[in-house]
């Protein structure tokens, strides 16, 4: 494209007879800014919140539990050979079964597991709200969640009895109750709290009595290939018996699969704004084309070929396309970065509260390159593929009938 068409296709940037940006310009470049950064904030925060249900759940639940009938004969052993595989982070015994606790009237379905400080490889110990994991060594203690506390109307000192329903008493054949001291209270800011409590290991494997004993829990680098990096653990693994696998994915992969769902709905959504944006450039390209035709026709007598007429415009487009891009990456990225400080400034000057629905007293947010490149490709790809229209209606004028209707 020759110097010359390149002066016309900028010149359309600016006010006839002006060094000023024309409202077209202006108007268009913020169009698809603001598209591009609403882009880049939703998915951030999607990014964010999906962490955090991550680290607060996944955080305390095993990635990947083996279990073997009659329980591992060398348990030390096989928590080592296990260590050595490099998608490992960590390995630990494992106890754990399912109970009915109870305090008074109230009585709920919960995941008792037996550990102790030294064991214990979860988030639990540094989201403790009152004690510690060593507590659980001074007696019959037990340490509950938050919101499990707070169902039973219990706190530390109170008393609770779990229920085992699994070992009943052989002479009046009810079901075996065991009390218990509240020592402590933990809280992940997640479902975990509402049913899950502690007990040390070896009370746990002297009142519950595990058929199987105990089993191994390992937490993996990365938790999505969590089922798969298990049946590989398994086949490394030199003991006889058949090994049970379980993974986090059998109790919480729905929840993660509709997280998945949602971020791409929402971004299906959010990418209305940024088409509604192109369309409105485009609309204004038809327009700026309408009102310059002759100077189009004049073009096309000197000698202009169509596809040359066609680049000025794609030239445009192109120039207020990538303009708008770094604009809404630029926007996009502060927002996303500093959007806790943003609210609260919200919240401050309207006097609202926009952090308190929910269990953080921050808005994650996680802003990926990789994401921003393929929002930029996406849009950019649109401009240009959309841009055609117009540009093509340019170039498809007929100087005749542009100076019969003069």
């Amino acid at each position: 494209m020759n110097s010359f068409l390149s002066k016309i296709s900028f010149r359309y940037l600016f006010q006839k007879g002006s060094k000023k940006l024309s409202s077209l310009t202006i108007l268009t470049t913020l169009g698809v800014g603001i598209g591009t950064a609403v882009l880049i904030v939703v998915l951030s925060i999607m990014n964010g919140f999906e962490r955090e249900l991550q680290k607060r759940i996944l955080g305390v639940i095993p990635h990947i539990t083996l279990e073997k009938e009659g329980g591992f004969d060398n348990l030390e052993e096989v928590a080592e050979q296990l260590k050595t595989h490099p998608d490992v982070i960590d390995v630990a015994p494992y106890l754990s079964t399912q109970i009915v606790i109870n305090n008074n009237d109230v009585s709920k379905g919960i995941n008792l597991k037996g550990t102790s400080k030294e064991s214990e490889i979860s988030i639990i110990p540094d989201n403790m709200l009152i004690g510690s994991l060593e507590d659980l060594k001074l007696g019959s203690n037990i340490i509950l969640g938050e919101a499990l506390a707070y169902d039973l109307n219990v706190g530390p000192g109170d008393s609770v009895k779990l229920v085992n329903i699994s070992e009943s008493n052989p002479l009046i054949g009810i079901p075996r109750i065991i009390s218990f001291k509240v020592s402590g209270i933990f809280s992940v800011g997640s479902e975990v709290d509402q049913g899950y409590a502690l007990i040390d290991n070896e009370l746990f494997k002297s009142l519950i009595k595990p058929v199987n004993g105990e089993g191994i829990e390992i937490k993996v680098s990365d938790v999505l290939v969590a089922r798969e990096i298990g049946r590989d653990l398994i086949a490394g693994l030199e003991t006889d018996g058949y090994v049970r696998l379980s993974s986090w994915d059998q109790l919480y992969g729905g929840l993660f699969r509709a997280v998945q769902l949602e971020k791409i709905m929402v971004s299906l959504l959010m990418s209305l704004i940024l088409l509604v944006a192109i369309i409105s450039l485009l609309i204004s390209i038809n327009n700026l084309i309408k009102t310059n035709e002759k100077e189009i026709a004049i073009l096309t007598t000197m000698g202009y070929s169509r596809g040359q007429i066609q680049l000025i415009f794609l030239q445009l487009i192109f120039t207020v396309g990538v303009i708008g891009i770094i604009l809404g990456n630029l926007l996009g990225y502060l927002f996303a970065s500093n959007i806790t400080e943003f609210l609260l400034f919200l919240s401050r000057t309207f006097e609202i509260s926009m952090l308190d629905v929910y269990y953080l007293d921050y808005f994650p947010s996680i802003v990926k390159f990789d994401q921003i490149l393929m929002i930029n490709l996406f849009t950019f790809i649109l401009l240009m593929l959309f841009g055609l229209i117009p540009a093509r209606k340019a170039a498809n004028t007929n100087p005749i009938n542009i100076i019969n209707h003069s």
